[in-house]
């Protein structure tokens, strides 16, 4: 007996909504580009750095501390050639801008909170679980969908 394989949660999610899959794109992209400024960088200071956004002539670099910005900042003048040499995203950057993650955006926490769903997300959800064959899977997708508020 051959089993049919249930589609991947991305290729649902993705067909789901254009707005979600230009989301998912690009949440990928700006991740891989975080990992390629990291190689760039001392890993204590890599860790701290994310990429927020990449515009035609510059980079924003978010950093969680002003410390880490100051630190970045020393750095920021050879940073620039070293990206512009290790990606094509990063060729026609001029500038490079730090900002400072506010204490409003805040990193993963060791405090468990649990996580809130909108409508939407239920959506998602629902669709995913008409999507797969295991009926246990499909159940609790059902189930957690069930909790949007």
């Amino acid at each position: 007996m051959i089993m049919k394989l249930s589609r991947s949660v991305n290729k649902v999610l993705v067909e789901a909504n254009d707005d979600l899959a230009i989301l998912v794109t690009r949440t990928r992209q700006l991740s891989y580009l975080t990992q390629v400024l990291r190689q760039q960088l001392e890993s204590d200071l890599a860790i701290h750095c994310y990429i927020g956004k990449v515009d035609k002539d510059a980079l924003v670099i978010l950093v969680d501390s002003a410390a880490w910005a100051s630190k970045l900042r020393f750095y920021s003048q050879t940073l620039l050639p070293q990206l512009q040499m290790a990606h094509h995203s990063f060729a026609s950057l001029q500038q490079i801008k730090i900002k400072i993650l506010s204490q409003s955006v805040t990193l993963p926490e060791p405090v468990y909170q649990r996580p809130t769903m909108n409508k939407e997300n239920a959506k998602g959800l629902n669709t995913l679980a008409d999507s797969i064959k295991d009926v246990e899977l499909q159940a609790a997708l059902v189930r957690l969908a069930k909790r949007a508020k």
